[in-house]
């Protein structure tokens, strides 16, 4: 019975914005850091895009259980990033992600145009 009180008041606690919140503090002040580590080319501004797109791409959740595990693989993507456990592809996944390419598509290059045997 304990038990069960203890659970609900944790889901109640995990699905409070603030945490939310303090996740993406977290990420956003551990930002330059981590650009620095793994020698990304990238503006600032750009990187927090990104993130705060990932984000944004739950948003709709209204779970408990789900935002509570979100938020913990959350924390552990940033401590498994600080502790260079992640290699530097595996960051610019998350940085770059396509699902972000496809809303704002940029404009071709000429070698890629070449390559891609794309007539002005």
């Amino acid at each position: 019975m304990a038990l069960r009180a203890l659970v609900k008041s944790d889901l109640r606690r995990v699905s409070d914005k603030s945490s939310v919140a303090q996740l993406y503090r977290s990420i956003v002040r551990e930002l330059p850091r981590v650009m620095t580590i793994y020698d990304v080319d990238m503006p600032l501004k750009e990187a927090k895009s990104a993130v705060m797109y990932h984000f944004r791409k739950h948003s709709a959740l209204k779970d408990g259980r789900v935002i509570g595990l979100l938020i913990a693989k959350g924390y552990m993507e940033l401590e498994e990033t600080l502790m260079q456990w992640k290699q530097k592809t595996h960051l610019l996944r998350l940085l770059e992600p396509i699902e972000l390419e496809q809303k704002f598509p940029r404009e071709l290059t000429a070698r890629e145009k070449l390559i891609l045997n794309i007539e002005d």
